[in-house]
């Protein structure tokens, strides 16, 4: 079982083991086709060697030195492995490949069996038709030899000899959508020939693509209650089951990459002081997105970068930036540092619906509490809650508990106002704005009479607010009428 270190120490762990095992390995793979036993023993012992990264671990070893490891339609996977094969030791990179996904057969012809049925790769026809957008296919599909299976069968045969044939990343990168035929249609062709068409098309460099870089754009009408995410009006991402499921209240993508140690999440801060247009917002969250891709994650698919930026969105009032991390701890230690000029408060929340939130910039910084005043006069006050709220006790001085306080009190907590207001009673008795507070908490839980000291003792302490005089007329007009 894989450990709970982060992902980047688990990939050292993996490179560690295969540098002590590579003599043992490179002869298992000359043995493989010679010694009947040399295939199970190689995948015995690396599947020894890749459960230090994680449980489940799909791969295939043999060639002329080639380890590949497979998506298996996992598509997360494919931000997960390029780091893994991009660390590869130097020492071995004249001698060993490494894949991050199944390649393609380069238009070989081979028989394939799966649900009962044999079949020869050349006699699965298909059809490629560019999609609308241009930048992906739709394919149909027909074997003679799988007509008498299940329907869903025959999908799932297709499917995985499509990915045998033409490649893990080409199939994900291209493939928009696939549909059966009753027979072999005008412009089928054998599916051997798929690869190359797709590379032809749209491959300009010759190069196998990273379906993780691949961004797409979406719009979301904004829901009223404006929660995290449901904000959003425009964004972009490059993994779009990643957000698919936090919109849906499920956790399963996030925790495919929780199992290699990876973390999901998303940044996000509160704009909407009515002092700038959306527009330069979204600039001043890009140049941060920048920023933390040039300074703090690194080079991405360099096998030094500590985390993936994976998009970003726009909301009613809040900013987002959607992070994978490799590191997590590094990644906050490097933000916070960064973050110390940014001129809004930045918090963070594990990319799914009840995951924790988080404060990333610096509550030591200069100007802390002047950017919480911030936030109130926006009338952002569950933001100051979460941001209080995700500081350490030691650093929540009276200031800032006071602060707290009033959040609570413009969100309707004034329970847990009096709650709060109550930890600091010794240093507020004496203080104009902890006794206005108090009092104000306990008329709005309908403790009117309760109030009335606290507001009395408020203005004497020189609180000459005319609302803290109109709420003491109340409770006092409230004590007469009972």
């Amino acid at each position: 079982m894989a450990s709970t270190t982060n992902f980047i120490e688990r990939t050292k762990q993996f490179w560690k083991w295969f540098s002590d095992n590579e003599g043992k390995l490179s002869e298992l793979t000359q043995a493989r086709g010679k010694d009947d036993g040399a295939a199970e023993a190689g995948s015995a012992l690396v599947s020894e060697g890749v459960s230090l990264i994680a449980d489940d671990i799909y791969f295939n070893i043999g060639g002329d030195h080639e380890f590949t490891f497979a998506v298996n339609a996992n598509n997360a996977l494919f931000f997960i492995y390029p780091y893994i094969t991009a660390n590869l030791p130097k020492q071995y990179r004249d001698k060993w490949k490494f894949f991050p996904c199944m390649q393609g057969t380069g238009g070989q012809n081979f028989g394939f069996r799966m649900h009962g049925a044999d079949v020869e790769t050349d006699n699965v026809k298909v059809s490629a038709t560019p999609s609308e957008d241009g930048k992906t296919v739709d394919l149909r599909f027909y074997a003679k030899e799988w007509e008498t299976l299940e329907e869903q069968n025959c999908y799932g045969a297709f499917y995985t000899l499509f990915d045998l044939c033409v490649g893990e990343a080409l199939a994900c990168a291209f493939v928009n959508k696939v549909e059966k035929a009753q027979t072999v249609e005008d412009g089928m062709f054998a599916l051997t020939g798929l690869e190359q068409w797709i590379r032809d098309k749209f491959c300009e460099d010759g190069k196998d693509p990273n379906p993780a870089d691949r961004h797409f754009v979406y719009e979301m009408e904004p829901q009223e209650d404006l929660e995290l995410r449901r904000d959003v009006i425009i964004g972009g991402a490059n993994c779009a089951p990643l957000l698919n499921d936090y919109l849906s209240g499920d956790d399963s993508c996030y925790q495919t990459f929780a199992k290699f140690g990876t973390k999901p999440v998303f940044l996000y801060f509160y704009y909407d002081f009515g002092t700038k247009e959306r527009a330069e917002v979204l600039c001043e969250r890009n140049a941060l997105m920048d920023k933390l891709e040039e300074e703090v994650l690194g080079e991405r698919g360099s096998g030094n970068e500590i985390g993936l930026m994976l998009g970003g969105a726009m909301g009613v009032s809040r900013a987002y930036i959607d992070l994978l991390l490799y590191d997590e701890q590094l990644f906050m230690e490097k933000a916070r540092k960064l973050l110390a000029d940014f001129p809004y408060m930045v918090l963070g929340k594990e990319f799914y619906p009840s995951g924790q939130e988080f404060l990333l910039t610096d509550h030591t910084m200069a100007g802390f509490k002047e950017r919480l005043s911030q936030l109130h006069e926006a009338s952002a006050h569950k933001e100051i809650i979460k941001i209080i709220e995700a500081m350490p006790a030691e650093n929540k001085d009276f200031t800032l508990i006071n602060l707290y306080a009033r959040a609570l009190n413009n969100d309707d907590q004034e329970g847990k106002a009096v709650e709060v207001l109550e930890s600091i009673r010794e240093q507020g008795e004496n203080d104009a704005l902890w006794n206005w507070r108090m009092g104000f908490a306990l008329y709005y839980l309908d403790r009117e009479v309760d109030s009335i000291p606290y507001l009395e003792r408020a203005i004497e302490l020189g609180d000459d607010n005319p609302e803290t005089a109109a709420l003491l007329q109340e409770a006092l007009t409230y004590l007469e009428d009972e």
